[in-house]
């Protein structure tokens, strides 16, 4: 877990910045605010916002991990631009290109909080959150929805685990690896307790009917 006191001044440096842009915002002043985000991505990652914008998210996630290892900070920093970049497009009705921004500032943030999970009671889990309401009426694409589905066992949060999974079965065509990884998640809860599976909304029953299912699906 990422130290806990290098995470409160990380989140205070993002807190002012964020807080220019959004006073920016409030004034209307949408392409000075573009501009300031741009300066502020070259400067914290090395590359401009058309440059991230123009990959793609897993491409994104290549980018950042030069040395095979994740960069958490630089994802971080670019998750939370991102998403200030889509406030500034949601502003001016531009709801294109506010959801790109969005989807690749969610995929970000959850490939981070996975890879090096932060404090609980950080912004950065109230940022994912925010994230998934502003996305909530679109389709995630599978490699995201692989992540999400990650992020809410890791964080408790079984029932919605297991919405993510039908979701990418249904996508994905139920192919053998996520079918595999359905069967683990569920072997997984059958080993926690009445209480922990209860806290996420979930119960033994549906762990050993979700299980039966895996198994069923594996054997078509």
């Amino acid at each position: 877990m990422i130290n806990k006191d290098y995470i409160l001044r990380l989140v205070e440096k993002f807190g002012r910045y964020l807080a220019i842009i959004l006073q920016l915002r409030q004034y209307n002043r949408y392409e000075e605010a573009l501009i300031y985000i741009d300066d502020l991505l070259l400067k914290t990652t090395g590359f401009t916002s058309r440059f991230i914008n123009s990959l793609s998210e897993e491409m994104l996630l290549k980018t950042f991990s030069p040395l095979g290892t994740l960069n958490v900070e630089a994802c971080l920093w670019t998750a939370l631009l991102l998403k200030a970049e889509g406030e500034i497009y949601e502003d001016q009705q531009n709801t294109d290109e506010s959801y790109y921004r969005y989807l690749k500032a969610l995929h970000l943030m959850l490939a981070a909080l996975l890879h090096e999970p932060v404090a609980a009671d950080t912004d950065f889990y109230a940022t994912a959150s925010e994230l998934l309401t502003r996305l909530a009426d679109y389709e995630l694409p599978v490699a995201t929805q692989s992540l999400l589905f990650a992020y809410y066992e890791y964080s408790g949060q079984y029932a919605k685990a297991e919405d993510t999974l039908f979701e990418m079965l249904e996508t994905g065509g139920a192919d053998q690896n996520t079918i595999e990884r359905g069967a683990a998640f569920y072997r997984r809860l059958l080993a926690r307790s009445e209480s922990d599976l209860a806290a996420g909304n979930f119960s033994r029953e549906e762990a050993e009917e979700g299980l039966a299912q895996m198994k069923r699906k594996e054997q078509r």
